[in-house]
């Protein structure tokens, strides 16, 4: 073991167990590996919090979304054999896939394989049958159906946006060209090569392991059920694996492919379809292309939900991987110790970090920025555009950060990264979208000036709850303010509505609200209704990791 991987674990044995204290986390397991092997694994605490067995490296976690990585990963595999192509239309292979737009007709024949691995489709991230908010009421068939019922975010490329469907119709592609159940051939073509013996897409096979970290959750602990060990979103969710497998996988992409990939395929994984030429970071095929620590490049897919919170990063240029498992929702834990990894192996290593954008502060260079002031919403949280005189403010997590119109249609802040933000008009002209050149991340325009004045019919207006399994886990409020539909989620912003037809209306952010339904479905998301009384004040948007069931990392 090398002494820059010596020096972090030696302090681990007590960071990690006063962590896990303070965040109230019942078992952690995590590793450190290079492309020859495993460097260090150690398993802290317990499987459930009442007592069940010591975690170890052989524990089964549920990794949740960073089954995307192994999912695309596994495309990869078909793209090799000639099974797939990643530019066919994703109808060559599902013929019967369709989907629902108020941006553009027929965006079914426009999405391909790879819009779907690198979520540029548009699709939304839940489907009507097998969501975070449905278990059980559908096979893994009628799952995928469904996803015809729903309606896109955005217009087919337009920009990134998270999703599990994507991923899951990626799957369904791999299934049909393989002729083999999801789970049997992620077996046979990645697990037993890199002989990952105790990974496992099979959720029966999970559920009879005695050595399996059960999943914790507040509002599953406070009714005291255990959360579904199922995930019906099975190649978006649906991996469980431990710590000695995970690294395993890790070092396939730190040996570049071997022994199942050319590095020419591999390669491929890595690279960014950008909304901009400028942007040099986001999301590519199953991972993130990212740099941390001080512009470190780092690549990485962590998964967050039922349970479980998960981080899978290397650092290429120092060919190290870390892999940390979790079996608890309300922390952040996995995060901070990757970042912590990343930072002292750059430091440790002197590797190159990139230098940010020279900040251009002082009068704007493009004229009138009156009309990008406004509020925006986006997945990780929002941003507020303000004129004060001359200039433009930015507002994001509380914190007030100069910016200037550096270019047209162009924002720069100036925070660490001195990151940039493209303005992109939407369907009625005007600066609807601010995508980060930086990570490729949007945020939507929540303001009444894109959209046109509608009624929402009185009786909808009220409280519901979203539930998984009888457990509520959110609630909503619907109603009108001025001249606008609005929805909130718990405490984020009020999302204004606009109508596509007489019982659908689209959000602010993209999603639908269907009236259609017995009920009333949000981003398909069945909603009950539990009383008549409205919030009064505006919500204040948080992170929607802390929002999801199997929120997106």
């Amino acid at each position: 073991m090398s002494s820059t991987v010596e020096r972090l674990v030696a302090s681990w044995d007590d960071v990690i167990p006063a962590a896990m204290r303070r965040n109230d986390v019942p078992g952690l397991a995590i590793g450190i590996c290079d492309a020859n092997g495993t460097l260090w694994t150690r398993g802290y605490g317990r499987t459930r919090r009442d007592g069940g067995m010591a975690v170890t490296p052989s524990t089964r976690f549920s990794v949740q979304s960073t089954s995307k990585l192994v999912t695309a990963t596994l495309a990869l595999r078909a793209v090799q054999l000639g099974l797939v192509e990643l530019d066919a239309p994703a109808r060559q292979y599902l013929p019967e896939f369709t989907v629902r737009s108020a941006f553009e007709a027929a965006p079914h024949e426009r999405i391909t394989l790879r819009h779907l691995l690198n979520h540029t489709a548009g699709l939304t991230h839940d489907a009507p049958i097998g969501s975070n908010f449905d278990v059980g009421s559908g096979s893994w068939a009628d799952h995928c159906a469904s996803i015809n019922r729903t309606w896109l975010r955005c217009s087919v490329g337009h920009h990134f946006e998270y999703s599990n469907l994507g991923i899951d119709l990626a799957g369904l592609i791999l299934e049909r060209v393989w002729q083999a159940p999801f789970a049997e051939l992620a077996a046979l073509e990645l697990f037993m090569p890199l002989q990952m013996t105790r990974s496992t897409f099979d959720a029966q096979v999970m559920a009879a392991d005695p050595q399996r970290a059960v999943g914790h959750w507040t509002p599953f602990d406070r009714a005291q059920r255990e959360l579904p060990v199922e995930v019906p979103m099975i190649p978006a969710g649906g991996l469980y694996t431990t710590v000695e497998d995970a690294l395993r996988f890790l070092r396939l992409h730190l040996r570049r492919g071997v022994p199942v990939l050319t590095s020419a395929v591999l390669g491929s994984q890595y690279v960014v379809s950008p909304v901009d030429p400028r942007q040099r970071l986001g999301y590519a095929l199953g991972v993130y292309v990212d740099e941390w620590a001080a512009g470190t490049r780092v690549l990485h897919h962590g998964g967050s939900g039922w349970g479980y919170q998960t981080q899978l990063c290397w650092l290429p240029d120092a060919g190290l991987g870390l892999v940390v498992l979790t079996n608890s929702f309300d922390h952040d834990l996995q995060n901070e110790l990757a970042r912590a990894f990343a930072e002292h192996v750059a430091q440790r290593e002197g590797l190159p970090r990139a230098s940010p954008p020279e900040h251009r502060s002082g009068a704007n260079e493009a004229g009138d920025v009156s009309g990008l002031a406004g509020h925006y919403v986006g997945r990780l949280g929002d941003l507020t555009l303000r004129v004060q005189g001359e200039r433009l403010v930015a507002v994001r997590d509380g914190q007030e950060l100069e910016a200037a119109v550096t270019a047209p249609h162009t924002i720069q802040l100036a925070d660490e990264s001195g990151r940039l933000l493209v303005a992109r008009p939407g369907r009625a002209g005007t600066a609807t979208y601010l995508c980060d050149l930086h990570d490729g991340q949007t945020y939507y325009r929540n303001e009444a000036v894109d959209t046109p004045a509608s009624e929402l019919p009185p009786q909808y207006a009220g409280s519901y709850a979203a539930s998984l399994c009888g457990v509520e886990v959110a609630r909503f409020a619907l109603w009108q303010d001025g001249a606008s539909p609005v929805i909130r989620r718990g405490d984020e912003a009020d999302l204004r509505l606009s109508p596509v037809d007489e019982t659908h209306y689209l959000s602010s952010d993209g999603e639908i609200l269907d009236l259609t339904q017995p009920g009333v479905t949000y981003a398909n998301v069945a909603l009950t209704r539990v009383g008549d009384a409205l919030p009064t004040a505006a919500g204040s948007r948080r992170s929607s990791v802390r929002g999801a069931v199997s929120a997106p990392q």
